[in-house]
């Protein structure tokens, strides 16, 4: 006999709490397992907490997610607002409901008030996440060609996206302006949209790496005012009347310093920049419009973004023995230029590469070819590759003659910390695949670090 919903959500819920329990004593986390355990048992179960998710927030897309959802978190923390998210970064359906077992009672409650929830989606799992969720808003920060043997190509995520933004138009959807990709679903849509993009950028762009070419409403050529980098600028239709969207905010950082300023509705705010990576500009101008659409003062969320550290792998900076090594997540070719070329500078860098091929990196490591290693060209103090396909990226770097004579490799985690160790270098910029960051996280955790999963 099959179980009712009540029964079903009981049992579900205590097999799960059991789950996360047992994972934690172990130092394993649960980010991800209780929830797969939840939707084998029960498929409805988070539908059937859904009058309980109130003022729920969505954050999607390509590049930056994680870093986006972490920085509204902190702002409404610090307007004294209490939220739930998925804070350890799995942002499939299971993660988010991995994330509010814990708080969740066997009567459908929460055990603690929340006056939001704040989840990072997977841009191939959004709409089927949406339809379980009161949302109210969806933040859709850019796309970008990614994992191609999942995902195929951008307009496979595009027509999922399409169709949940026909059907919800309740929806409040925060949006950059500046990615021609994402802003033509908006296209002549009578909707509550806000935008956010840039007024400038650090740099202007030499690269070639567009994933749009033409125009996704009439096909026509796309042409820039001025493109930052990839397909994302001020761009315009040469066909038809498709133009970037003006923005309600824009931000830009300012020439030689790490001083943000931002225009929101005719005013002008400056803050500081808290994180790495130029390219977090766009994280930080997305989570600021978010906050304002929510009715909070951008006077006071540019002081409290002041503290924000960088999330998991997101230029997350750990001091190991004397040396600062920065862990810089990589997945795509336009996510990995634009992290390179924020971390080069003057003085010559010392870098690791480590590429895995494992299921949730994408099998295909042919993406490689496409990121622009030129500006490492004599920037590269010591170099070290690691990861399942080191000798992938090895070629790769070879090809690209950027003044590297040799390489060191390792097969192991404590082979890169002895040799970080027992060089007379200070600081290491690490650019790893998925897999390879959840790896040397469980690795460090064990030196007594903390691990990948706890806040």
């Amino acid at each position: 006999m099959l179980l009712d919903n009540d029964a079903s959500y009981v049992l579900s819920l205590i097999g799960a709490k059991t789950i996360s329990k047992v994972a934690n004593a172990v130092g394993r986390g649960a980010t991800a397992f209780p929830g797969y355990f939840v939707e084998k048992l029960n498929p409805g179960f988070l539908k059937s907490v859904r009058p309980q998710l109130k003022n729920c927030i969505l954050v999607t897309g390509t590049n930056g997610k994680t870093t986006t959802s972490s920085l509204i978190v902190h702002l409404l923390n610090k307007e004294n607002q209490s939220v739930s998210n998925n804070h350890a970064g799995s942002n499939l359906k299971r993660g988010i409901i991995s994330s509010i077992v814990p708080h969740l009672t066997l009567s459908k409650k929460f055990s603690k008030n929340f006056d939001y929830f704040v989840f990072e989606c997977d841009e191939f799992a959004l709409e089927k996440i949406a339809i379980d969720l009161d949302v109210s808003y969806i933040v859709m920060l850019n796309l970008f060609r990614d994992q191609l043997d999942r995902y195929g190509e951008i307009d496979t995520i595009r027509k999922r996206w399409s169709n949940l933004i026909d059907n919800n138009p309740q929806i409040h959807y925060i949006v950059n302006a500046d990615d021609p990709s994402v802003s033509s679903l908006f296209y002549q849509k009578n909707l509550t949209v806000s935008y956010f993009g840039l007024s400038d950028y650090h740099k202007k762009t030499q690269d070639n790496l567009k994933d749009i070419l033409f125009c996704p409403v009439c096909g026509g050529k796309l042409e820039y005012n001025n493109r930052f980098f990839s397909h994302i600028g001020d761009y315009f239709c040469t066909n038809c009347n498709f133009k970037r969207p003006i923005p309600s905010l824009t931000a830009k950082i300012m020439e030689n310093s790490n001083q943000i300023e931002l225009n929101y509705i005719g005013n002008t705010y400056y803050t500081n920049m808290p994180i790495k990576g130029a390219y977090n500009i766009y994280n930080i101008a997305a989570s600021f419009l978010t906050c304002s659409e929510l009715g909070y003062k951008l006077n006071n969320l540019s002081k409290n973004i002041i503290g924000f550290k960088a999330a998991f792998g997101r230029y997350e900076l750990i001091k190991f023995r004397n040396k600062e090594i920065f862990l810089i997540l990589v997945k795509n070719p336009i996510g990995f230029t634009q992290a390179l070329e924020s971390s080069i500078g003057r003085d010559k860098k010392n870098f690791v590469f480590i590429l895995n091929d494992n299921i949730a990196d994408g099998r295909d490591v042919s993406w490689i070819w496409d990121v622009n290693f030129d500006s490492l060209k004599n920037k590269i103090n010591q170099f070290m590759i690691g990861g399942s396909r080191k000798y992938d990226m090895a070629l790769r770097i070879k090809y690209s003659d950027i003044g590297i004579n040799s390489f060191i490799f390792f097969d192991r985690y404590k082979q890169l910390f002895d040799k970080i160790e027992q060089s007379n270098n200070d600081t290491y910029h690490v650019f790893l695949t998925y897999t390879a960051l959840i790896e040397l996280k469980q690795y460090l955790s064990k030196q007594g670090f903390k691990n990948f999963y706890e806040q």
